[in-house]
């Protein structure tokens, strides 16, 4: 693999377009966690108001948890947590200390894209950690599992962790779990009084891959870009108009990412249909017409995404879904995302 010098000196690994992990490999995990664990928090896209950083920092550690806080935390560059060098060089180095038990993100925003090949993705194989953010972070879910193998989980984040009262709602109740190592295998838990739907009808198994559209759709073309053959993608999304999804599925399906996976996941796509005028087309229009152009298993309503309740969802272990003729659907995670601890 070709090295480039980073603007720091520091010499990182760049990706070329031959690499990347096949769906049907065993992936690398991240480890459980348990109170008294060492939470590594790393900002690799857009900065946070220091009151609400502190506030859940504060809470992580009246829940239990150590924490070690990345230099790029409290920087601003910009629209960014620090320049670029800086937020790569945190999440090398934090992937590399033995003190750091698993890595959480700070926020999204935008910047995650500008890292990846400045990344030691060689070494961070050597250091498989559980690694947790959605949004922007979704170009580091990717780049993560193709280059390095890994396994990593789309689920809140610490902007997420600001109010104390979430550690008793369906979000934070499902995060410990799932940082414990508690919450899977098994169906997944959805919220009271929702359940999954069927788009198209189907059964599949394989990877759960995937993340923010928009990002993922910025990703074609690039030697990051999500392989996803025999996958199971998700998607979800924010303040895209219905046109727009319209836009960027097509860009999908173009690129034949859309014909290589085995079933499409649908999770929150928040303010789609709100520039709806009667005339246009709405969301649950558009997703099935890719649906039956796919051929595959489509299924909605997966409470994941920029929404208040927004489960702990694994990328890069297997995973079955069912999509019957009648609407019904369900999602299993067969494989524990994580390792036992080794101490």
């Amino acid at each position: 693999m070709p090295k480039v010098q980073g603007l720091s000196g520091q010499v990182a690994l760049a990706a070329s377009s031959e690499q990347g992990s096949r769906a049907d490999e065993v992936r690398l995990k991240g480890y459980a966690l348990k109170p008294g664990d060492t939470i590594g928090v790393i900002a690799p896209a857009s900065s946070m108001d220091r009151k609400y950083l502190d506030r859940a920092l504060d809470n992580l550690r009246r829940w239990g948890y150590k924490v070690k806080v990345a230099q790029s935390c409290t920087s601003e560059y910009g629209y960014f947590a620090g320049n670029d060098v800086m937020r790569a060089t945190d999440i090398n180095r934090f992937f590399l200390d033995d003190e750091v038990d698993g890595i959480l993100c700070m926020r999204g925003g935008y910047g995650s894209a500008r890292v990846l090949n400045k990344l030691d993705y060689e070494a961070i194989k050597k250091h498989p950690k559980q690694f947790i953010g959605y949004s922007d972070v979704t170009a580091l879910h990717v780049a993560l599992g193709e280059q390095a193998n890994l396994a990593t989980i789309h689920g809140p984040m610490l902007s997420s962790l600001t109010d104390s009262e979430i550690r008793d709602e369906f979000t934070g109740v499902n995060f410990f779990k799932g940082i414990s190592g508690t919450l899977y295998p098994g169906e997944i838990p959805m919220p009271a009084g929702t359940e999954l739907k069927a788009i198209t009808p189907g059964e599949a198994e394989g990877f759960i891959i995937g993340g923010n559209l928009s990002i993922l759709t910025s990703m074609v073309g690039t030697p990051y870009e999500l392989k996803g053959d025999g996958a199971i993608l998700f998607i979800e999304d924010v303040g895209e108009y219905t046109y727009r999804v319209d836009r960027m599925l097509q860009q999908l399906w173009q690129s034949g990412l859309l014909s290589r996976v085995n079933g499409v996941l649908v999770g929150a796509f928040v303010g789609a249909d709100e520039d709806y005028d009667g005339h246009d087309f709405l969301l649950d229009e558009v997703l099935a017409y890719y649906a039956r152009l796919s051929g595959k298993p489509w299924v909605k309503c997966v409470p994941v995404g920029h929404v208040e309740e927004n489960l702990y969802l694994p990328f890069g272990v297997r995973a079955r879904v069912t999509a019957a003729k009648d609407g019904k659907a369900g999602l299993a995670i067969v494989e524990n995302p994580l390792e036992a601890q080794e101490h």
